[in-house]
Order: C-alpha cells, then sequence, then structure tokens
C-alpha cells in the first residue's frame, strides 16, 4: 500500500477547521495509528512524536503569527495541518503528533527535523535541510531518498553521499515504507 493513497479525501468528512490569529498554539484530539498530511510553507519546523493521542502545533509568533489550518477526520484516521507564514524568514514551528502516526510532509523550504515518529514517512521538500529520525531499519519494508543538490547522509542504511543527483533505495522484512527527497541541502537519516 503506498502512502499517498492513504490519504485520499473521504466523502463524508467530519472537517474542523481552526485558523489562529494571534494565538500561539492549536490543538485537536487524534488517534494514534492514523495518518496526517502537512503542508508547510517556508520555516523551521520540528515535528516530533508524544504520547499524547492529539495533534499540536505551537510557534514563536515575534509578533506575527502564521495561519494554521487544522482538519481532522476522526472517523478516516486522518488529518491535515496546513501552515502560511507571513513574512519571508518563516517562523520556528512545533508540531507534535501521537508517536505512532503515518506522515506525509511537503516543505516548500527551510528546515526541518522530525523525530519520535514510528510509521510510514513520505517526506519532499525543495530547499533546506531535512533530519528525519528513522528509528531501527528492520521496521521497514521500503526506503528511497534522494538529494538532487546537497548530501545524503542515511546511517542506518550504511549511505554517506554528497554532490549532484544523489539517491539510493533499500528494501527490508518491516510493514513502514521511507520516502524522502529533497531538491537542494542537506538529508540526514538517523536512528
Amino acid at each position: 500500500m503506498r502512502m499517498v493513497s492513504a490519504v485520499g479525501v473521504t466523502g463524508v468528512a467530519v472537517a474542523l477547521a481552526v485558523t489562529v490569529f494571534g494565538a500561539e498554539a492549536t490543538e485537536r484530539k487524534f488517534v494514534s495509528g492514523g495518518t496526517v498530511r502537512l503542508d508547510l510553507s517556508a520555516g523551521d519546523y520540528e515535528i516530533v512524536g508524544t504520547r499524547d493521542e492529539r495533534i499540536r502545533v505551537s510557534w514563536d509568533g515575534r509578533g506575527k503569527d502564521p495561519q494554521v489550518t487544522l482538519r481532522t477526520d476522526p472517523e478516516a484516521s486522518r488529518a491535515t495541518v496546513r501552515t502560511e507564514t507571513p513574512w519571508n524568514d518563516g517562523p520556528k514551528i512545533r508540531i507534535e503528533l501521537p508517536r505512532r502516526t503515518n506522515v506525509v510532509v511537503k516543505l516548500s523550504a527551510g528546515d526541518l527535523d522530525i523525530h519520535g515518529l514510528e510509521g510510514s514517512k513520505d517526506v519532499s521538500a525543495h530547499a533546506g535541510d531535512v533530519t528525519i529520525g528513522v528509528g531501527p531499519r528492520d521496521q521497514y519494508r521500503y526506503v528511497n531518498a534522494s538529494v538532487k543538490i546537497g548530501e545524503l547522509n542515511a546511517d542506518p542504511f550504511d549511505v554517506n553521499k554528497d554532490g549532484l543527483f544523489r539517491s539510493f533505495e533499500w528494501t527490508g522484512k518491516g510493514s513502514y515504507e521511507l520516502r524522502a527527497h529533497l531538491t537542494v541541502g542537506d538529508l540526514k537519516l538517523n536512528r
């Protein structure tokens, strides 16, 4: 099963949307084991797994708050987090998810650090530095990672490359899939 098919739109979804102005956090209840799609505009992001069954988004507004839209579909165990940042240098945003969560992340530009999550990960970014804590490699059945310009370091899979158009594929016997693609920057897959 591909990750992208797991986040299709349901016809009858109970959706809750919140646009936050002047606040520093927003959250919604969300069950462990679901799939969260994150559409992120420019900024520095930390996505971290927690023991709580909720999605919590918090940021340092520096006097300006991003627009954060958080939609949940509790019956289908799906959620979408979307950010729009109102200034060029982007905020620092922390996104907390249940520890066992599948994620699909699309980042326009900035730095991204993902850790503490168990599940499939599909991550793409145009520019910046991306670090993903993958945990034990034996939990994956398929891994595909690439960088067009920059470094690709995946110590759990014994891969270290730099330069132009660097990539690797790996197969195992685990349950999860990992896809990570970066156009320009450094991509690190850590334990």
